[in-house]
Order: C-alpha cells, then sequence, then structure tokens
C-alpha cells in the first residue's frame, strides 16, 4: 500500500502552475523594491465584499450575474455564508456551513469523502453542483483555509453555469490578495485529539501587484473510533490592478489522508443495535491523494459601459480508497457480513474556459445589465482499478472484529471494471439581460444553447459502453418589482440540464436530468446590514438518479414544491442573528421500476427545517478586551432514506455555542475561541446512501483555537 501512497504524490504537470506563480511573486517583488515612492500604485478594487465584511449578511452578490448586483436586483433567491459565520461557529465542511442556508441538508458523502448537499429536495455527492470561484469542481472536499465565503444560488441556474440540477449551485470563493500587510499565525485543538497550524500572509508587492499565501498542516483523530484526518495545504495567490486591466491567477495543493466511514445500518426500519461510535468497517478504511486547483481571471474595463472578462480553471483530484464494505446484517444472529474493498489510481478532472462580456448600455431609453458569453467545459473521472475481495462473516454486533485485511492484486481485481473512464465535454453561448423597464419594474431574460457529448469506456480495451450526444436549449425569464427601494417582489421561470458526471460503485452512467423550476419571493433590506427573503417555489424534474447502496437507482419524475425564510446580519449594535425555515415537499411522481414509489419522498430531503444563530459582543469592565458570544440550535426533520421510503432517519435538533476573546499581546492582536458544538451530546443521523451506508453526526466535542494578527 506504501507503494500506491506514493504513487499519488508524484509531481504532475499542474505543479508547474505553482512554480510559475511563485515565480511571479519574486519578479514582483524585486520590482517593488526597485520602485521609490513615485511610482506606488493606490489600488480601488471593485469587488471587496469578501475582504470588508464582519458581519452575517451583505446586501450584494455576483453569482447570478458574474459582476456585483445587489440582491434585490435578481430574481432569484441567493443565500450566503458570511466569513463571519463560518469562524464563529468554526465550520469544517460545506455540510457544516449548509446550517445557515434555507433548505438544504446532507446527501450521501461517499463515506464523507465528498461535499453531498441537498438543495431544494435535489442533490448528492459529485454531482457537479459545487463550484469554486465560478469553476466546477471536481475536489471532494471543498471547504478549507482558503475559504472566505460561500454563495449558494437556488432553483435552475443551469443558465450561467452549464450543467446543474434544479436544486442550484454552491460557489465556495476564496480569500483575494491585499493591498495593506497582513498576516495570521493560528491554529486549533480539537477534543478528540490532535489540531492544525496556519499562516494567511498577504500584502501590496509594488505597481499593482499583491499576494498571499496560505499555508495549513492538520493531524486530528477522527471522531468515530479510529482513524485521523490529515491534510498538507499551500495556496499561494497573485493579483495585479492597473488603469483598466486587472487579473487575479491563485492556485492550490492538498494533501490528504482521511478516514473512509460508511456509517451505520437501519434494519427494518430501525438502526442496529450496536455502539454509537462502533464502526462497522476496518482499521484500513481511508482515502488518501492530493488535489489541485488552478483559477485565473482576467478582467479589462473598456470604459464606463463595457467590460470583458477571461477565465481559466483547471483542477484535478488524484486519490486512492480502502473500503470494509458491509454487505448485509443479520439482527437475529448478529452476524454482519463485509467485503474488503479498494481503488486505485482515480483521477477526476475540471478544464474550463469562458468569455464574458459585461454591460449597461441604455437602449431605448432603458438602462440594460448584460452579460453574454461563451464557456467550454471538460468533465473527467477516471478509476484504474477496483477490486473486491472474499466475504467475511467474523464480525458480529456483540463482538466486533477487526483487523480484515484489503487484499489488492490479480485474484481481488474486477478486470472488467478496469480503466473506467467517463468523459463528459460541453460548448455554450448565453446571455441575460436585466431590464430597467421603469424606477419601479424590471424584466430579466437570458438563454444558454449548449451543445455536449459524453462517453464511457472500461477495461483493458477501452470498451464503449456509454455514448450521448446532444443540444440543449435553456431559458430563463423573470421580473421584479420595487415596492420600494428597500423592499422588491420578484417571480421567475428557470431550466436546467444535468448529464451525470461521476458513475456510480457499478460504472454506470445516470440519463441527463432536466429540471423546470418555478419561483416567485420578496426580498427586504431591513437595514444595509440586514437582510430578510422570502421564496415559494416548485421544481419539476426528470429522470432522477438516487444512490442506493452504491447503485444508481433512476426515477423518471419528482416534484418539490416548498417555501424558505432567511433573516441575517445585525438585529441591534453589537447583535447578529442567522435564522431560516424551509418546508420542502419533495417526492417521487413517475417511478417506473415500481409504482408503489409514486408519491413517495425523496431521499435526505426533510419536510421541515430550520436554524436560527444568535451572536453578540460584549465588554466587561473588570477585563481586558473584548468578547463575542453566541450559540443556536439547527433542526433537521425526518427525512426517507431511500426511494422505497422502507426506513426513515429521525429528526434531530443539536444546539452549538462558543465564546471569543480579542486582546492585544504583545502591541499584536490576539484571538481565543472556544466552540463547544452539540452541546447536549445528541446522536442523530445526518444522511443515508442506503439502510446499509447511514451516516452519524458527531458527538460533543471542544475545539480551541488560537490566532495572532500582525
Amino acid at each position: 500500500m506504501n507503494q500506491n501512497v506514493k504513487s499519488q504524490y508524484r509531481r504532475p504537470p499542474l505543479s508547474k502552475i505553482w512554480l510559475a506563480v511563485c515565480s511571479g511573486l519574486l519578479v514582483s517583488s524585486a520590482g517593488s523594491y526597485a520602485a521609490d515612492n513615485t511610482n506606488v500604485l493606490t489600488v480601488t478594487a471593485s469587488d471587496k465584499k469578501a475582504q470588508t465584511d464582519d458581519g452575517y449578511s451583505s446586501p450584494t452578490t455576483s453569482v447570478a450575474s458574474k459582476t456585483p448586483t445587489s440582491k434585490l436586483d435578481e430574481a432569484q433567491s441567493i443565500s450566503e455564508v458570511t466569513n463571519k459565520q463560518l469562524q464563529d461557529y468554526q465550520s469544517t465542511n460545506l455540510s457544516d456551513a449548509m446550517r445557515f442556508v434555507s433548505g438544504a441538508s446532507q446527501a450521501n458523502t461517499l463515506g464523507q469523502t465528498e461535499d453531498g448537499i441537498v438543495r431544494r429536495g435535489f442533490g448528492s455527492n459529485s454531482d457537479g453542483s459545487v463550484f469554486r470561484d465560478g469553476i466546477r469542481s471536481s475536489q471532494g472536499l471543498n471547504l478549507d483555509a482558503t475559504t472566505d465565503h460561500v454563495e449558494v444560488l437556488k432553483g435552475s441556474s443551469s443558465l450561467l453555469y452549464g450543467i446543474l440540477n434544479p436544486g442550484g449551485m454552491i460557489n465556495v470563493v476564496s480569500k483575494k490578495p491585499q493591498y495593506e500587510w497582513h498576516t495570521i499565525v493560528g491554529g486549533h485543538y480539537n477534543s478528540t485529539g490532535g489540531g492544525a497550524g496556519n499562516i494567511d500572509i498577504t500584502g501590496p508587492l509594488g505597481n499593482g501587484f499583491a499576494f498571499r499565501l496560505i499555508a495549513e498542516k492538520q493531524d486530528q483523530n477522527y471522531w468515530r473510533g479510529f482513524g485521523n484526518e490529515k491534510h498538507n495545504l499551500l495556496a499561494p495567490s497573485l493579483q495585479w490592478y492597473g488603469d483598466k486591466a486587472s487579473f487575479n491567477i491563485s492556485y492550490e495543493d492538498y494533501q490528504y489522508d482521511i478516514p473512509y466511514d460508511r456509517g451505520t445500518a437501519f434494519i427494518n426500519g430501525k438502526p442496529i443495535d450496536i455502539g454509537y461510535k462502533t464502526r462497522l468497517d476496518d482499521y484500513s478504511n481511508h482515502a488518501w491523494g492530493r488535489n489541485q486547483t488552478f483559477s485565473s481571471h482576467w478582467d479589462y474595463q473598456f470604459n464606463d459601459i463595457w467590460s470583458t472578462r477571461v477565465t481559466v480553471g483547471l483542477n484535478q483530484r488524484k486519490y486512492n480508497s480502502n473500503t470494509m464494505t458491509t454487505t448485509a446484517v443479520n439482527t437475529t444472529t448478529g452476524v454482519v457480513t463485509r467485503r474488503p474493498d479498494a481503488f486505485r489510481g482515480f483521477n477526476h478532472k475540471t478544464k474550463y474556459v469562458s468569455w464574458d462580456a459585461i454591460g449597461t448600455p441604455e437602449i431605448l431609453g432603458m438602462t440594460h445589465n448584460m452579460v453574454f458569453g461563451t464557456d467550454y467545459e471538460m468533465n473527467q473521472t477516471y478509476r484504474a482499478h477496483a477490486y473486491n475481495g472474499k466475504k467475511n462473516t467474523d464480525f458480529t454486533l456483540s463482538h466486533p472484529v477487526y483487523g480484515l485485511e484489503t487484499i489488492t492484486d490479480s485474484s481481488t481485481e474486477k478486470t472488467a471494471d478496469s480503466n473506467l473512464l467517463n468523459r463528459l465535454h460541453s460548448r455554450s453561448v448565453y446571455f441575460k439581460d436585466s431590464i430597467d423597464l421603469t424606477n419601479d419594474w424590471t424584466a430579466v431574460a437570458g438563454a444558454r444553447y449548449q451543445h455536449y457529448e459524453q462517453r464511457e469506456s472500461r477495461g483493458a480495451q477501452s470498451t464503449l459502453t456509454y455514448s450521448d450526444t446532444g443540444n440543449k436549449f435553456l431559458p430563463q425569464t423573470g421580473l421584479i418589482y420595487k415596492l420600494t427601494p428597500d423592499v422588491s417582489f420578484y417571480g421567475s421561470l428557470s431550466k436546467s440540464f444535468t448529464p451525470s458526471t461521476t458513475p456510480d460503485d457499478y460504472g454506470n452512467v445516470a440519463a441527463p436530468e432536466q429540471g423546470t423550476t418555478y419561483e416567485v419571493g420578496s426580498k427586504w433590506q431591513i437595514t444595509p446590514a440586514l437582510l430578510s427573503t422570502i421564496a415559494l417555489y416548485r421544481i419539476d424534474e426528470r429522470n432522477v438518479a438516487l444512490a442506493l447502496n452504491g447503485s444508481t437507482y433512476a426515477v423518471d419524475r419528482a416534484r418539490s414544491s416548498g417555501v424558505e425564510f432567511e433573516v441575517n446580519g445585525e438585529i441591534y449594535p453589537d447583535w447578529d442573528i442567522s435564522a431560516n425555515y424551509s418546508y420542502d415537499q419533495a417526492e417521487i411522481v413517475n417511478d417506473k421500476t415500481n409504482s408503489d414509489n409514486n408519491g413517495n419522498r425523496l431521499q435526505n430531503a426533510p419536510r421541515n427545517s430550520g436554524s436560527v444563530y444568535l451572536s453578540h459582543n460584549i465588554r466587561f469592565n473588570a477585563l481586558p478586551g473584548s468578547f463575542r458570544i453566541g450559540g443556536g440550535v439547527r433542526y433537521m426533520g425526518t427525512r426517507a432514506g431511500d426511494a422505497d421510503n422502507s426506513f426513515t432517519l429521525p429528526a434531530y435538533t443539536v444546539a452549538d455555542s462558543f465564546i471569543g476573546w480579542d486582546n492585544q499581546f504583545m502591541g499584536q492582536k490576539t484571538h481565543l475561541q472556544l466552540n463547544l458544538n452539540n452541546l447536549f451530546n445528541k446522536e442523530y443521523y445526518t444522511s443515508s446512501g442506503g439502510n446499509l451506508r447511514v451516516i452519524e453526526g458527531e458527538t460533543r466535542n471542544l475545539v480551541l483555537s488560537a490566532s495572532v494578527e500582525f
């Protein structure tokens, strides 16, 4: 196995990007030292929202129009998890961050090695819905030390982003270089054992250049019995602003070794009688590999009306995994049947390039907020080898036995499923126009024309097993009415199209999903720092692919109808609130395989969910420095565990709290924070990939973090 681990860390072609970025930093630095004071450039970036946010709300967003726009001027529901929310509650993954977003729950996470988010009833791991800085991500886990904030564009969002299911898209926005020197050195310790240390340094290099370097190393015990969560992160970025032109280039190298935990099992509709932290897999269960991400954005401002942008990105995930797969549980005898499996040579990849023209021309006396462009995208999933060992029945519920080794040789390899390659090419043109009809009315119209080609092959001879080519026209319309400058009402209709980007455990590729979203809603900017939104929607979806113990279960038609409410921001000086509620009725409309499933609830989609968190800045006269305290609860209603609704994940309510302290230590700003998660030690179940793959939520734990800024 050591040989396989080492092979994952060989220097691939992407590492040349790291050398180029570093070279740019050195050249720019040298230039800055050679310049005198008259050459110093004062830069005012057009999009500084990510760095200036210090609360729970932001009035503008770029995710819906590719340019900073007031949320009141968009005909879609948009949620945002700010940097302050992420910091206060020490969110470590996307599922954790989604506690602040209405209508979001956890989906199957592939043994907790991938982000899986249900939005408005639809979504799974590797469904192509997670983006990083506007570029679709092939990474498994996308929230890390480089994350500044997270945007969630609800409903069918294929207009500007192409392949997406109708639940919406999630955009993870990275921290950008700044033009003032700022360094943060910090780390955390977790009560499970172990922790992480990190550094974040940014500043000007002269002549319009600025850089940022983020690094982190983590070695932390996994909370469920055994395993370690390890990663090394290195992320340099470079930015330049001129009179009319600008660019941002970033690179991230992320090497990891994490547990592969498929959780527990539900038999006859109930969780099996075994310890909450007792795992059904084995010590060998883990995934290890390397993620590399390169993105660049090149902008040019022609005049006060028109600008253009070119975006180029490439990200890659190469990894291996060992899994002890539970294939059956006999609750009468207590025997658990397990099979040692292994997968080698995963290579998931995304290539992306786009050109956009963005402008605000006045035509026939009306202002048009326009974006039109073209893009090309390639998504690849590849698996070199798959191994299935012999089934073993030594493990029982009353007497767990560990130490079953994974055998990866010719005796266990599934040669017919070797070299499994799924590749999807997409070429599109698109436009969106928000037309200011009057001071109060805005019409939104747009469309994407997309050509796609998808091929899957497998085996030593690369036998073609799936092929699909076609064209798709995806329109979007909307209407916005401003009751007052701070209150808007909107309605919209949009479509989505989603060819499957990832085969299941058995190499099967699902048919393309097609969705239509109808939405009406209202947004109220109560104060500049407090925003409230409400949305009612209906989504009709065809060819829905559900996860069932590693295989894909296809449903012909499904529907999701519901209402969402959010309020985020400062309700009173030094008091921040984040509250949301969602009612969603997501159900199967037509299951051609089993008509008895018609009317069943969709997997992992709660009917009721919500959360409320409150934070407060406070000073005590007898104590130095300032304090920030906060806490809240999140509620997740019952969820169906599979398409048959043969079992149900029970509802849960989990409470979290924190206290932070800021003070000057030796002239430097010092921050200490203690987070107490799952305050009442609730045992709960977060998601299901089938009755043999049910994920438990983490028990009570403490996180102590500290940082120094200078």
